[in-house]
């Protein structure tokens, strides 16, 4: 049984195993999923998203969070991932992030992710400062990230080598939201 991180009304996240691989590679190798991550938008091969998912396991290992496996409740389904890293794997901020297969778009799935792993962030780790970035055309991502708790720092080209809108949460700003999934 995967490690069990945290749980909203609809979904669960947890840590990836080598089991999660094909349902990922199959959303993650979608050209259209893809359109927003990353400089240049391109799809991952298996081989990448196999690289990607024990990068992960080694993470939550290590640090104690990681890009978190997305499942529904009801069914088990996986739907995506999403979690808190060091920004492009170094570091020193932590990023929150969230990506969804594209038939679970529009379900409000990504907002629950963000608000879980930001709560998991600050209440179960003890981070006092998340980032997130998006592209700026990516209207969906900003959002969430808004409704979220985010707050819209402006453009920067800071991460990822692309001109990306960039949203800072503190732990004060969490805290005096009263956000409780």
């Amino acid at each position: 049984m995967p490690d069990f991180i945290t749980k909203t009304d609809r979904l669960t996240l947890r840590v990836p195993t080598m089991d999660d691989v094909d349902v990922l590679a199959a959303y993650w190798g979608d050209p259209e999923t893809m359109k927003y991550i990353g400089k240049g938008g391109e799809p991952w091969t298996r081989e990448r998203v196999e690289q990607r998912v024990a990068q992960a396991i080694e993470r939550q290992r290590l640090s104690g969070f990681c890009f978190w496996v997305a499942q529904l409740n009801d069914t088990g389904e996986v739907i995506g991932q999403g979690g808190i890293v060091p920004v492009a794997n170094e570091g020193p901020e932590i990023e929150l992030g969230y990506r969804l297969g594209r038939e679970h778009w529009g379900k409000g799935y990504a907002s629950e992710i963000a608000r879980a792993s930001a709560r998991y962030a600050f209440e179960s780790i003890g981070l006092d400062r998340l980032i997130a970035v998006t592209y700026p055309e990516n209207l969906g991502s900003r959002k969430v990230l808004i409704n979220a708790g985010f707050d819209e720092v402006g453009l920067t080209d800071r991460y990822y080598e692309v001109t990306c809108m960039l949203y800072e949460l503190t732990r004060d700003r969490w805290a005096s939201l009263h956000l409780h999934l």
